[in-house]
C-alpha cells in the first residue's frame, strides 16, 4: 500500500490551471491588488499569494481575456492573456531579418536595429553571476531586446527569420563572435528576442515566417548556386528571395 505523502515544488517554475488556483480580489488590502488562490484537491493544503498588477498586466486585461491558467516563480506570477488582434495583413512589403553582434536585427531592406545591443551583452558579461548587478543588466539586455523587436516590425507586412537551433560552440555564431561572447548571446538569448519578434509581429498583425538557416544568404535563388560574394555585410538578403519563390 503507497503511503499518502504531501506534494514537494522544487523547480524554479510551476503551471497550474483554474483546477487548483484562481484569482480573487483583495478586499481592502494594501499594498497589493489581489490573491492567487491555490488549493489542492480535498482542500488540504491552501496557500493565498498577494500579486500586485504591473502596468502590462492592465493593458492587456482591456484588450483582451484573461486566462484560468498561471505560471509561478520564485518572483512572480504569469497570467496568460487572448487577444484577439484581428486577421494579417495582407503581404506587400516583406523583409528578411538576420541576427548579429554588432546589430541585432539587419533587415533585407538594408535597415539595422540595435546596433548598440553588444554594449548590453557585454555589461551582462562583466558582471558575476547571482548578483544583484547581473540580474539589472539581464533586464537591460530583455528591455533593449524589446524595443529592437518593436522597432523591426514597424512598416513591414511579413517578417522571414532563420532557424538557428543549439547555439553552441560549434553554432552558426560562431564565426560571428568571440569566444567569451558566445555564451551571452546562445540559445537563452537566441530564443528570447525570436519569442518577443514574434509576439510584436503578432500583436500588429504582421505575419512571421522561419526558414532553414543553410545557405539561404548565400544561394541564388534562381540559379541555385551558393557563393560567399552572395552575402553582403551582416544583412542576409537572399533568403527572402527564397521564400519569394517558395511561396509561388
Amino acid at each position: 500500500m503507497v503511503q499518502p505523502h504531501k506534494p514537494k515544488h522544487d523547480g524554479k517554475r510551476m503551471s497550474v490551471s483554474c483546477t487548483i488556483a484562481d484569482l480573487q480580489n483583495a478586499k481592502e488590502a494594501t499594498g497589493f491588488d489581489a490573491w492567487l488562490h491555490l488549493a489542492s484537491i480535498g482542500h488540504e493544503i491552501i496557500l493565498d499569494l498577494p500579486v500586485k498588477f504591473h502596468k502590462q498586466f492592465n493593458r492587456l486585461s482591456e484588450s483582451g481575456k484573461r486566462l484560468n491558467a498561471y505560471v509561478i516563480t520564485k518572483d512572480s506570477v504569469q497570467f496568460s492573456f487572448e487577444i484577439d488582434n484581428g486577421s494579417k495583413k495582407e503581404v506587400k512589403h516583406l523583409i528578411g531579418v538576420d541576427t548579429g553582434i554588432n546589430a541585432l536585427s539587419s533587415t533585407s531592406d538594408g535597415n539595422q536595429f540595435g546596433k548598440d545591443i553588444k554594449k548590453f551583452i557585454d555589461r551582462s558579461k562583466r558582471c558575476i553571476k547571482g548578483s544583484k548587478g547581473k540580474q539589472r543588466a539581464i533586464r537591460a539586455l530583455r528591455q533593449r531586446i524589446d524595443e529592437v523587436a518593436k522597432e523591426t516590425v514597424q512598416g513591414t507586412d511579413l517578417i522571414v527569420v532563420e532557424q538557428l537551433n543549439n547555439l553552441n560552440e560549434s553554432s552558426k555564431l560562431k564565426g560571428r563572435l568571440s569566444g567569451n561572447m558566445r555564451s551571452s548571446i546562445g540559445s537563452w538569448n537566441y530564443a528570447y528576442w525570436l519569442m518577443r519578434l514574434e509576439q510584436q509581429a503578432e500583436g500588429n498583425r504582421v505575419s512571421f515566417r522561419t526558414v532553414p538557416s543553410w545557405n539561404t544568404s548565400r544561394r541564388c535563388p534562381i540559379c541555385n548556386h551558393v557563393d560567399g560574394m552572395n552575402r553582403r555585410g551582416e544583412v542576409s538578403y537572399l533568403f527572402v528571395q527564397v521564400f519569394k519563390t517558395q511561396l509561388k
